[in-house]
C-alpha cells in the first residue's frame, strides 16, 4: 500500500458519510466497482477515492431516486467515459512524441 495515502476504517468512513457499516458491507457485493482494500489482519481499508465512490452511490441512491440498477448504468456511463478520455489523451500524446520524433531528425 502507498504510505502517503491516508485509508480509514468501516467505522470511520460509516462516522464521515453517515451510512451504518453493514450498509457499506452491502455496497461492496453490489457495486464491483467499489473495492475495498484488506489490510493484512483482513480488515477493510478505504481510501478517499472510495469514500467518494460511496458519497456518490448516497447521492443517487437517497437523494436523487435510485435504485440499485441504475446507480450501476450511472457508474459504468462515468467508467466509459474516463476510458475514452484517457484513449483520447493517449492518442494526443503518440501524436505529439511522433512529431518530436520528426523535428529530432531535422536537428543537427
Amino acid at each position: 500500500m502507498n504510505e502517503s495515502i491516508r485509508y480509514y476504517s468501516i467505522k470511520e468512513v460509516s462516522e464521515i458519510t453517515g451510512i451504518a457499516p453493514h450498509i457499506l458491507r452491502y455496497w461492496e457485493t453490489q457495486f464491483s466497482f467499489l473495492k475495498i482494500q484488506r489490510d493484512p489482519a483482513g480488515r477493510r481499508i478505504y481510501s478517499d477515492r472510495d469514500i467518494d465512490k460511496i458519497r456518490h452511490i448516497q447521492n443517487l441512491l437517497y437523494y436523487e431516486g435510485y435504485k440499485i440498477k441504475g446507480v450501476k448504468k450511472n457508474f459504468r456511463k462515468i467508467y466509459i467515459n474516463e476510458n475514452k478520455n484517457k484513449q483520447s489523451s493517449m492518442e494526443l500524446l503518440k501524436k505529439i512524441l511522433k512529431t518530436l520524433k520528426e523535428i529530432e531528425k531535422c536537428l543537427p
